[in-house]
């Protein structure tokens, strides 16, 4: 329902050059860079600029493109309505997130929704924080979360929640019965952490300079969760959040402590949406049984203690 010129402009966006959009369309190339060319003509801007091996969006370009991608999806919502009152096909849940939901809560939040609603398909995505974000900007998802620290102003926040980092050990761990940590008693155990420019990596380093103390991790990985199956017996510290903890097979030999460093707990959960744009009717359904589930999580680990 957008016009041939978006559509042409927004896969050239997507493929990073004419002739693969014009392969991913179907169409000559021509056909392509005459679309591409009447908009930068009725706009009197380019849209886009030319390199050795491609084109990449201007400013400009990445203007229309947020543009474009949210006429998009507004246009799919409208066209999925119009299906749905005429009991026509169904609707797929576009969704991302970053790798600590991917364990088990939106999976279980996924198939439980499935079962009440048998129509729902889903499409997920797990990206690193940054990509997320792009995902939902670009059109390419229609719900994200994420672990954040300080919200995208270009992003909707429709649901938030603190998700402070925990410091994550066998039961038997000499650390396991305190009711806290601070950054400093990690300083002679070997620590498993996530890479820089995660969210939970950049507030250890926060604390950590803030602290006077620099530790180097024993493991290293960008999946964060790769070294929780070595804590159980073992001696090893993970920092993560308790939402991971729960999706581990493992998770019952295990304890998650509280951090005493105020920088540790200033992350919080975010799902986020496209600003200006209105999530087709399951999708929205879906949207409130995370509402539910996030507030039904547990917040400490006072809590699964207390149950076990």
């Amino acid at each position: 329902m957008i016009s041939l010129g978006l559509r042409y402009f927004l896969e050239v966006a997507r493929c990073g050059s004419i002739a693969g959009a014009a392969a991913a369309q179907h169409v000559a190339a021509s056909a392509v860079s005459r679309q591409i060319a009447k908009l930068e003509d009725e706009l009197g801007i380019a849209l886009f600029e030319r390199q050795a091996r491609g084109m990449a969006l201007s400013e400009a370009g990445r203007q229309l493109a947020a543009y474009a991608n949210a006429a998009a999806l507004e246009a799919e919502r409208v066209t999925t309505g119009i299906r749905q009152r005429s009991a026509l096909g169904d609707v797929t849940i576009r969704l991302a997130c970053t790798e600590g939901f991917a364990h088990r809560f939106l999976p279980q939040c996924m198939a439980d929704f499935k079962r009440i609603r048998l129509e729902a398909r889903f499409h997920l995505l797990v990206e690193r924080p940054e990509e997320v974000n792009r995902l939902v900007l670009e059109g390419l998802s229609q719900l994200a979360l994420r672990y954040t620290v300080a919200p995208d102003e270009r992003l909707k926040t429709e649901l938030q929640c603190r998700a402070p980092v925990y410091a994550i050990m066998c039961r038997r761990h000499p650390l396991a019965a305190r009711r806290s940590v601070g950054v400093r008693d990690l300083a002679q155990v070997p620590l498993s952490l996530g890479d820089p420019g995660t969210t939970v990596r950049d507030l250890f380093d926060a604390a950590c300079a803030n602290a006077g103390v620099h530790i180097e991790p024993a493991y290293v990985s960008n999946h964060s969760a790769a070294f929780l199956p070595m804590l159980p017996g073992s001696q090893i510290v993970a920092l993560s959040g308790y939402l991971t903890l729960m999706g581990q097979p493992d998770g019952a030999r295990l304890v998650a402590v509280p951090f005493s460093n105020p920088e540790m707990r200033q992350r919080s959960i975010q799902v986020v949406t496209l600003r200006g744009c209105t999530l087709p009717p399951l999708a929205a359904e879906f949207l409130a049984l995370l509402a539910e589930r996030l507030s039904a999580a547990p917040r400490t680990p006072e809590v699964e203690r207390a149950a076990g």
